[in-house]
């Protein structure tokens, strides 16, 4: 057993430990998979059987990695070890036992995704009779879900629960199941067959569970259930790190394993992954959170390192600044720039940070996400725009026709497209000629009195402001997101009202009439596209939601927006335990920082197509720690706030090339060659970009 020569005391208290139940609560960095692995290599080099071990995780990349790391430690023996997901464990078992249930299923039943599931709802609302465009499908499948994993009695709605008792009857009579079939019947069937839950609890002797913070009601119920008689139940996690309570996590778990089991407790706080200074603030944090059920300390042999860095911005601009130069200045130093990553509350947030990243030729990704520029909705309401500009924009045509639906079937409009090359005319201008359904013909003459609206309204503009305003009160485009009902729609929503601020910024960049300010900014965000694309998947700092990165490290982080009313939201203000959860999440963040950890916030912020003036987050203060060289360390440096310093040698789209004389502000003053001179212009202004000086 030479894995255990490398387990520090704590580990190898867990994984030695003599039997009954045990609560290993495994901070940030302290090895959770390597203790829980090596119980499991451990248990089976003392001679249990291989085949009575279930361990479950969350993800099947998880699984498989565990499995591996047993395999390796104890040999070939150990591939009969149960390892699963909580849902490939259900499977296992409903492959067995389903028809032992009352509701005729077989045991070669099929397993459905999400969008099977939207397809069966949707038809079953057409065979009731009832009009599809009355009912959100992606809403019920949702509903739905919740109705089930929650064991909720009945629906507040008729027509609900009649849909809902016509999708599971028709799961059943066509062999499927959902994913939450997956985890109820199961459940069911240990809770109603006697003889099948006294043989699982007797055939497995030992129960493992990793990230258990994450358990939600019914994964603690079959847990309960397959551990109450021999009660070698071994749970890994940190009630810390639980921040998925959106998708059904218990946070109350951790409290009813110790209460139902009477377990021990066991702590890992030896962190291997962060400087001390950077857990003693994390550390300070978290223990605003009165709602504790495993308290601890991070601490780690990594010395004391650099405290965090608490950057105070006076707008959103200069925040962005102060992170790309930041940014340059660790990569000079040699830190990759994928092992930094830019971390904030919502996804909205991330355009600021991308647009100067593209200035300050900084490669990024979206870690988890895609660029806010290649955003369905933004694009959407992008191709809206271009073809009011111009309606001889085909391809912009075909992508917004039938958005929202208009019933223009794929078929009337190849019908549009060929028409239109038959006659050379535009698609726009072939609408009138075309012969399809009546149906299609009305949409299709809807939409193009609609653009011709849009077009004449934006003949009278003098504000590119107006813009979202208009568009989306004509085109109906956030109505039609609500009725999806789609699981991010309120993402999209925000994201469509931040794309107003975009254009706001874009009054005070560009000069000109309305339309040709209008233009600049469209060519602009192709630009942005543009090079988003062209950057090879290598390197790249990640820009992320906080969720996006759990279980990841950095060399640095930049916790950025934190803001009172941002992070954490206006909806968790009212709430303690959203509060606490919000703690959870910061402390998440924390925790992902190995050597450099930065929070910002900035005092104004243009958010949703209006100026927002804000107060720090109080996750700022209450993480703040005292230092020996600094007792307030606020920011870096003052020249760190503006993106460009004496000296920088930059591109003018219009003046080509120059040289920063000074920065006053947000204002750079600087010099071009003949005939344009000395200019000022705004630091932040999309035209100018920072170049190499030539030798």
């Amino acid at each position: 057993m030479n894995f255990l020569t490398s387990l520090n005391e704590s580990q190898l208290k867990a994984v030695i430990h003599p039997g009954g139940p045990l609560f290993v609560v495994a901070g940030a960095g302290t090895g959770k998979t390597k203790t829980l692995t090596s119980k499991i290599a451990y248990l089976i080099l003392e001679g249990m059987d291989p085949s009575k071990i279930l361990a479950v995780t969350f993800t099947n990349k998880a699984a498989r990695e565990m499995k591996q790391r047993v395999i390796d430690m104890t040999g070939p023996y150990a591939t009969s070890v149960w390892l699963y997901t909580f849902h490939a464990f259900g499977l296992q078992i409903l492959r067995k036992h389903i028809a032992e249930l009352p509701y005729g299923y077989r045991p070669n039943f099929t397993v459905i995704d999400d969008d099977d599931q939207k397809k069966i709802i949707s038809d079953q609302i057409k065979d009731m009779g009832l009009d599809l465009k009355m009912f959100s499908v992606k809403g019920l499948r949702n509903l739905f879900s919740l109705y089930k994993m929650k064991r909720i009695d009945d629906f507040e709605k008729t027509e609900e629960e009649k849909i809902f008792l016509r999708y599971q009857s028709y799961l059943r009579e066509s062999q499927l199941v959902d994913f939450d079939d997956l985890l109820l019947y199961p459940l069911e069937i240990f809770e109603t067959i006697p003889k099948i839950k006294t043989y699982y609890q007797n055939y497995f002797q030992h129960v493992l569970v990793d990230e258990f913070q994450d358990t939600d009601h019914i994964q603690y119920c079959l847990l309960k259930i397959l551990g109450e008689v021999h009660r070698q139940v071994f749970i890994v996690g940190d009630p810390d790190q639980s921040i998925y309570s959106f998708r059904g996590a218990n946070y109350e778990n951790a409290r009813f394993f110790e209460r139902d089991f009477n377990a021990e407790k066991i702590i890992l706080d030896q962190n291997y992954r962060s400087t001390n200074l950077i857990l003693q603030a994390a550390n300070q944090l978290i223990q605003f959170n009165l709602n504790r059920p495993a308290a601890k300390n991070l601490e780690s042999d990594k010395g004391l390192g650099d405290a965090p860095y608490y950057h105070h911005a006076m707008n959103d601009f200069q925040e962005s600044f102060f992170v790309a130069n930041e940014i340059q200045r660790l990569h000079q130093l040699g830190i990759p720039y994928d092992e930094m990553a830019v971390l904030y509350r919502n996804n909205v947030l991330s355009r600021m940070f991308e647009d100067t990243f593209i200035k300050s030729e900084i490669p990024y990704i979206i870690y988890g996400g895609i660029s806010f520029y290649a955003r369905r909705e933004i694009k959407d309401a992008l191709a809206f725009i271009r073809l009011a500009l111009d309606f001889n924009q085909d391809f912009y045509l075909k992508r917004v026709i039938n958005v929202p639906k208009r019933q223009i079937g794929q078929v009337s409009l190849q019908k549009l497209e060929q028409k239109a090359k038959d006659l050379n005319l535009s698609m726009f201008k072939a609408i009138d000629y075309v012969e399809v359904t009546p149906q299609a013909k009305k949409g299709m003459q809807d939409f193009k009195q609609m653009m011709i609206e849009i077009h004449e309204a934006f003949l009278d503009m003098e504000s590119l402001d107006e813009i979202m305003a208009l568009l989306m009160a004509k085109t109906k485009y956030i109505e039609s997101l609500r009725e999806e009902g789609d699981d991010i729609a309120d993402d999209r929503i925000e994201n469509l009202m931040d794309l107003k601020t975009v254009f706001s910024r874009g009054d005070h960049y560009y000069e000109g009439t309305f339309t040709e300010k209008l233009i600049q900014q469209l060519d602009q965000i192709s630009l942005y596209s543009d090079l988003d694309q062209d950057v090879e998947d290598i390197n790249r700092v990640r820009l992320s939601t906080y969720h996006q990165v759990k279980g990841l490290e950095f060399q640095a982080v930049f916790m950025v927006v934190m803001e009172e009313g941002i992070f954490p939201g206006d909806r968790a203000l009212g709430s303690s335990f959203e509060i606490e959860e919000e703690r959870r999440v910061a402390y998440v963040g924390m925790t992902r920082a190995k050597q450099k950890l930065y929070l910002s916030y900035a005092d104004q912020r243009m958010l949703y197509g209006s100026m927002r003036h804000s107060l720090p987050s109080r996750f700022l203060k209450e993480s703040r720690i005292k230092t020996e060289d600094n007792n307030d360390r606020e920011q870096i440096n003052t020249s760190s706030k503006h993106m460009l310093q004496t000296g920088d040698h930059v591109l003018h789209q219009i003046f080509g090339k120059g040289v920063v004389i000074r920065v006053d502000s947000d204002i750079a003053t600087i010099a071009f060659d003949f005939p344009h001179g000395i200019k000022k212009i705004l630091e932040s202004h999309p035209s100018i970009r920072k170049v190499k000086k030539e030798n």
